[in-house]
């Protein structure tokens, strides 16, 4: 089998300019905002805390776990089948546009239906329709974002060009973020009981923010269908492995298992974080719990304005500093400081509102990490492939890493369900809550020494 070496520059190929890297970058937003909006919200709105006035619960906070369990394991394996047909497309289109166009209705279309349960109480129907839902979105989802990331690193071949486009892919991830915690909290508290919109009456917030949102996805990713190019075609991409082929040759690569483990681990620390923070909020934090989801939200939209303000930071240190030393270096201060966010209230003397906020502006600098490293790591990862086996894969890639995620996420929701469900996640009972902060570090840690065997020097 032949090895192509992969130089930085390739042979006089020159980086697109910064007007292509931001309509590419736009992409990101619906990335980075849809699956994190379901992630914090959706168990907010089918599962709300007993101390609640005017929530009714649709669905049991264990059945939810399940439910994302079972619809991410096969979110996951479409990401490795998608990853295998989109390497092996061929068609004036490219091989990642086709994808891209067909996923996005079905992607929206679903993503704004998961907001509308049919039963206003405990009813399997609600359970049918999040099982339905929540199963359409996260395969459209890859359909549309496994091709859309597998661009980036055929794009941009350049070690500067690659930070400088996932830095302002981590911007749009910045922004993403913001949509999420602080449109959605908005939404929901000004419409905790209801309203009227343009004559319309709206039950709750949810609705709303998740119109907005669905709009937001459809207008970012006009610019990537329309304006971003693929490479030509060229012998790289004549992938001749089946699909068992090509996924044991992505597991044989040295660099990838110890990348994909911790950026899994990190990836499902994340979920549970961010999935508990409003009910720490509403339990244990403010007075009024009507207010918890709006408080909660503003605390992470500090946290997220913070982190984008040292995006820059991170760009310049990478000229610094080796981009694995700042990747592990997130991941030890995640391992150390989620478990402390979740025992906010639950230390004698010590004001929760203030420890959650100092817990918060410290973990800001490994977020700015998280928003941009990955994505250059695995670029690294990528390139190393090329060089062992001759052929460009990259959907493959982000195929195998939607995988790990996904059974990674999906754990780790079943086992925040079942947390809520045995040790209770109410200002009484709050344990529940307490141990989803013990169990997100013990996943970092996990992540931290998979982490010490990554092989390339970058």
């Amino acid at each position: 089998m032949s090895k192509i070496k992969q130089n930085d520059t390739d042979s006089g190929y020159k980086d697109p300019g910064l007007g292509t890297m931001i309509a590419y970058s736009a992409g990101n937003l619906p990335v980075g905002m849809l699956l994190l909006v379901v992630s914090t919200w959706a168990m907010r709105l089918y599962c709300p805390s007993a101390d609640e006035v005017g929530r009714v619960q649709l669905v049991d906070p264990q059945v939810f776990g399940i439910a994302s369990l079972v619809v991410m394991i096969v979110g996951g394996f479409t990401d490795l089948l998608v990853g295998y047909w989109s390497d092996h497309h061929k068609g004036k289109s490219g091989r990642r546009q086709p994808f891209m166009r067909v996923g996005l209705p079905f992607l929206v279309f679903s993503f704004l239906l998961l907001w509308f349960p049919p039963v206003n109480g405990l009813s399997d129907v609600n359970v049918t329709w999040l099982f339905v839902m929540l199963g359409v979105l996260h395969v459209s989802f890859t359909v549309v974002f496994n091709p859309y990331l597998a661009l980036m690193p055929e794009v941009w071949r350049t070690e500067a060009g690659r930070v400088r486009v996932s830095a302002w892919m981590a911007g749009f991830n910045a922004l993403a973020q913001i949509v999420a915690f602080v449109g959605f909290g908005l939404a929901i508290d000004a419409l905790m009981g209801g309203g009227e919109i343009l004559g319309f009456y709206v039950p709750d917030g949810f609705k709303v923010a998740a119109v907005l949102a669905a709009f937001l996805t459809v207008i970012c990713m006009l610019p990537v269908l329309t304006k971003i190019k693929e490479t030509p075609h060229t012998d790289e991409k004549n992938v001749p492995f089946n699909l068992l082929q090509a996924g044991w040759e992505t597991l044989k690569n040295p660099a990838f298992l110890p990348y994909i483990i911790s950026a899994s681990m990190l990836y499902a620390a994340q979920f549970m974080i961010t999935a508990a923070l409003p009910f720490l909020v509403v339990t244990k934090v403010v007075d009024d719990p009507s207010k918890g989801d709006l408080v909660a939200s503003f605390l992470l939209l500090g946290l997220v304005v913070l982190a984008s303000l040292m995006l820059p930071v991170v760009d310049l240190a990478t000229k610094y500093i080796k981009k694995t030393h700042l990747y592990m270096a997130s991941l030890i201060i995640f391992t150390v400081l989620v478990p402390l966010a979740t025992l906010a209230g639950s230390i004698p003397g010590v004001p929760p509102m203030p420890h959650l906020i100092a817990i918060l502006i410290i973990l800001a600098p490994a977020l700015a990490v998280g928003f941009v490293i990955p994505r250059a790591i695995l670029a690294d990862v990528m390139d190393h492939d090329t060089e062992r086996t001759g052929y460009r894969r990259e959907a493959m890639y982000n195929g195998m890493e939607g995988l790990t995620q996904k059974i990674a996420g999906g754990l780790a929701l079943a086992f925040q369900g079942t947390l809520f469900a045995n040790f209770g996640y109410t200002s009484k009972e709050p344990m529940g809550i307490i141990l989803t902060g013990a169990a997100a570090g013990l996943l970092s840690l996990i992540g931290v020494i998979a982490f010490t065997q990554y092989p390339l020097k970058k």
